[in-house]
């Protein structure tokens, strides 16, 4: 008897230690990549390392967590951007200081490049190359696509962000991290050199190109503040509007807003931006019109803004700390949907 209870004993606790080692496994699982869809970088919460990426499929079915899933790893803290090179995804990794370099259909790992040490966005300049900003070195990177390795540096100004490729120039908006700063560094991707550096306004953070090759560079105004972190001192942001290496035209907006998140539609006529201010307005701006409209097409606080195939993409925070939102609207602004995607969705990118 006493060895029929041991027996039993025995099992009991081997079962529920394999029951307990199969609950810590990783869940097996596989990511489907379709046509049409596309992808949420989602931040997580910072120091976390819990940042992510989505995707959400043409008819509205989101995958989460689709690197983890495939790789059985986290990318790390505050994922920044992805960018869509041929067959290959480049994911920005801003606070771990690397980039993962996966297969775009599969989201399996080919390499990672953990040579930077802030980087932020990436914008394929040739065949061959492509430049990764680099917010705290003030300086933007060579990345040769052959070998995915870092091959060059070139200094630009303080803290370096987004970038345009236009006509074999880089234009580079300087947002100058947590200081001043009020330019653009344009570069000349036949030699990586830069060749000017243009005064725009103060703390330009987004830029796009027009179907006229002109650049339009969004600046959302500076703000100083005390020790107390109440407001010092501002600056108006502006619209500004660049032909090669000139301003031609500058829109101002009114002292208190700070513009951001500059977007452009599919045939480069109309500019999407918000407003900046608390509510966070989405507005539209033709490239031909003289002036900024006061009339939002969105009414409603974005955290990032994308636009593909004639769409308006806006990320949703929520409080920052569970999982946010993407909303998806006609230019009009009429809502066509919304799907629950990670925490902190910030940046979208489109195949």
């Amino acid at each position: 008897m006493k060895k029929t209870i041991n027996k039993i004993t025995t099992l009991i606790l081997v079962s529920v230690i394999i029951s307990s080692c199969s609950s810590d496994l990783p869940e097996i699982c596989t990511f489907e990549y379709s046509d049409g869809g596309y992808f949420v970088t989602n931040e997580g919460n910072f120091g976390s390392g819990n940042g992510s990426v989505s995707f959400v499929s043409i008819d509205g079915i989101v995958q989460n967590n689709i690197f983890e899933c495939v790789n059985s790893s986290t990318l790390g803290d505050v994922v920044q951007s992805m960018t869509i090179i041929d067959s290959s995804a480049y994911i920005v990794i801003n606070n771990s200081s690397k980039i993962e370099v996966v297969d775009v259909e599969t989201m399996r790992t080919l390499k990672t490049i953990n040579t930077v040490v802030s980087p932020r966005y990436i914008t394929q300049v040739s065949n061959t190359k492509a430049y990764v900003s680099d917010w705290q070195t003030n300086s933007i990177h060579v990345l040769d696509l052959n070998n995915l390795e870092i091959s060059s540096t070139i200094s630009v100004g303080n803290g370096p962000e987004k970038m345009i490729y236009s006509n074999g120039y880089v234009y580079v908006c300087n947002v100058g991290g947590f200081g001043y700063e009020k330019t653009i560094s344009i570069i000349d991707v036949s030699n990586d050199i830069v060749i000017n550096t243009v005064e725009v306004g103060d703390k330009p953070n987004s830029i796009v190109s027009d179907a006229n090759e002109n650049i339009w560079v969004l600046c959302g105004g500076y703000t100083e503040y005390d020790t107390e972190w109440n407001v010092v001192s501002q600056t108006a942001g502006s619209l500004v509007k660049i032909t090669g290496n000139s301003i031609v035209s500058t829109f101002n907006f009114d002292v208190g807003n700070s513009p951001s998140d500059l977007v452009i539609n599919d045939n480069g006529t109309s500019l999407f931006y918000s407003d900046g201010s608390w509510s966070k307005n989405v507005y539209k701006f033709n490239i031909s019109d003289l002036e900024i409209t006061t009339t939002p097409i969105i009414s409603r606080s974005f955290y990032g803004l994308g636009y593909n195939d004639g769409y308006i993409y806006g990320s949703d925070a929520v409080d920052y700390v569970q999982n946010g939102w993407s909303y998806k609207y006609t230019e009009s602004g009429t809502i066509v949907d919304s799907v629950q995607v990670g925490i902190i969705p910030g940046g979208y990118c489109f195949n």
